[in-house]
């Protein structure tokens, strides 16, 4: 975000601390914000960022530690108090009342009297006042069911606005809006900052952080990295300090692998037609990473489907190592070594209420409990490896998968694939989601698999995600391949071009 912030501090805590069981989920942290800042807060998950913000927010006390408002010493113990210090925060799970009406809402524990009787007409004439300075285009008097999620958000941010909050703390706030919205919301942004107001800005979108933010501090570990100016900052350095050094990460990932096409290919696919491709013909080679890239519709998902032995094959053959395979079903797949990691995780690839442990040996029970005997020292030690091989956390095989961030859910979906030791692994939008830390760790792991001797096919809507890791790409266009992009040809430009028609 363009334009220059005076250095006067409406916010500044210092070193603090918060223990959760012996563990520092936040660790002698420094965190400023500035009167009409953006601040972005980023971490990857359990970096203590939310926990930092539920101190803030009076949810959480810190063993240690103090903050100032304006420069004077101020003890927060509740939201209540946190209120009352100007600080307003708007959680990822929305807190408004979906059967009372948008000015009841913003009114919520400050309702207008007249008497002892509601006043629901000068509510709904400072709701209707509020909303048209903010541009939002909803009548006081709706109910609020009946409005869309993104809707839902915006009216809490309107309410936290009406509290004249000198403190506003975002937490993912464009998760549920569509692009208008989100457009609409930053619109919102710029308004309030443009009046003095401070905004704590906590996403893992880094397009959005690096549009509309001033600043960006960086935790890892429940410590504070670093603070700096936006501008001066880039997607690698903020990924490096999520992380660590990363240095060999990006080596790994921007390394294009040369396949060299003389050899024998693992897989060759000819003439294949199924649920919304037709006519398809390529190979896989040993060791490759494949994507496959095409517009929604375009029939990528479907050929995953078909491979893995889930969607019916209507003709054409594919051969596995030179012979001829036959996929009727997801057993044929298993058996002969491939394995899908599906697009859905919440509905296709986890039981929420199962834990990791239960989760990760659900499709490998028959290792675990030969002959009726149950081997829980191999399931302990396999579940314990999956855990520490993937950087699953919480790092307890107890917890409930549906408890999980959607990162950590995507990889114990995918640490229970690796268990039945793929040859062909399938991989439909893998990062969709989820952090930039649990993406870039996911993205690192794919490569190290490929090193090992796995082959990957990978379906992805995001375009940098296939230009960082796949070593050739298949363009899809109205189910047919349209271009077979190969190394340093895998761009942006070119995947969009072939994807819309281009010839």
């Amino acid at each position: 975000m363009e334009g220059e912030i005076l250095d006067i501090n409406v916010l500044e805590m210092k070193h603090i601390t918060k223990v959760f069981s012996g563990f520092k989920a936040v660790d002698s942290v420094d965190f400023n914000l500035i009167r009409g800042e953006v601040h972005a807060l980023l971490g990857g998950n359990g970096a203590g960022k939310t926990t930092l913000m539920k101190i803030l927010a009076g949810v959480y006390s810190p063993e240690k530690g103090s903050i100032l408002i304006e420069g004077n010493p101020v003890h927060i113990h509740s939201r209540k108090s946190s209120q009352e210090q100007g600080i307003a925060m708007i959680f990822q799970e929305l807190s408004i009342l979906p059967n009372l009406t948008v000015a009841e809402n913003l009114f919520l524990s400050r309702e207008k009297k007249k008497g002892i009787q509601l006043d629901d007409k000068q509510m709904e004439k400072e709701a209707q006042s509020l909303l048209e300075s903010l541009g939002m285009n909803l009548s006081p008097s709706q109910i609020v069911k009946n409005l869309s999620i993104g809707e839902r958000q915006l009216i809490e941010i309107a309410r936290a606005i009406s509290s004249d909050a000198k403190i506003i703390v975002m937490d993912e706030p464009t998760t549920a809006l569509t692009q208008d919205e989100q457009v609409k919301l930053f619109e919102i942004i710029q308004t309030l900052t443009a009046r003095g107001t401070a905004i704590i800005y906590v996403s893992h979108r880094m397009d959005e952080i690096f549009e509309i933010s001033n600043r960006i501090t960086v935790l890892r570990d429940g410590k504070k990295i670093n603070t700096l100016q936006t501008h001066q900052a880039n997607t690698k350095q903020i990924i490096s300090m999520m992380i660590g050094d990363s240095d060999l990460l990006y080596e790994q990932m921007e390394s294009k692998k040369t396949i060299n096409k003389n050899v024998s290919p693992l897989l060759q696919v000819r003439n294949l037609s199924g649920k919304k491709f037709e006519n398809l013909n390529f190979e896989l080679f040993p060791g490759e990473i494949l994507g496959i890239s095409g517009l929604l519709g375009s029939g990528r998902t479907e050929i995953l489907r078909a491979l893995s032995g889930i969607d019916p094959i209507k003709s054409g053959t594919i051969n596995m190592n030179g012979e001829r395979i036959k996929l009727k079903s997801i057993h044929d797949a298993i058996r002969l070594g491939i394995i899908m990691v599906p697009e859905d995780r919440r509905n296709e690839g986890i039981i929420p209420s199962m834990s990791i442990k239960e989760n990760v040996t659900l499709t490998n029970l028959s290792r675990f409990f030969p002959r009726g005997i149950i081997k829980f020292s191999d399931e302990d030690r396999v579940v314990n490896e999956n855990i520490s091989h993937l950087n699953i956390r919480p790092a307890d095989p107890k917890k409930k998968v549906g408890k999980l961030s959607g990162g950590n859910a995507q990889k114990v979906v995918i640490s229970r694939c690796l268990n039945l030791n793929p040859k062909i692994l399938l991989l439909d939008e893998p990062t969709q989601g989820i952090d930039i830390v649990a993406k870039t760790e996911l993205q690192m792991l794919f490569r190290q698999l490929t090193q090992q001797g796995m082959t990957i096919i990978v379906v992805s809507s995001e375009l940098p995600e296939l230009v960082a890791i796949a070593d050739r790409t298949l363009v899809l266009y109205d189910g047919k391949i349209k271009k077979v992009l190969d190394g340093n040809e895998i761009t942006d430009k070119n995947i969009l071009y072939y994807a819309t028609g281009g010839v």
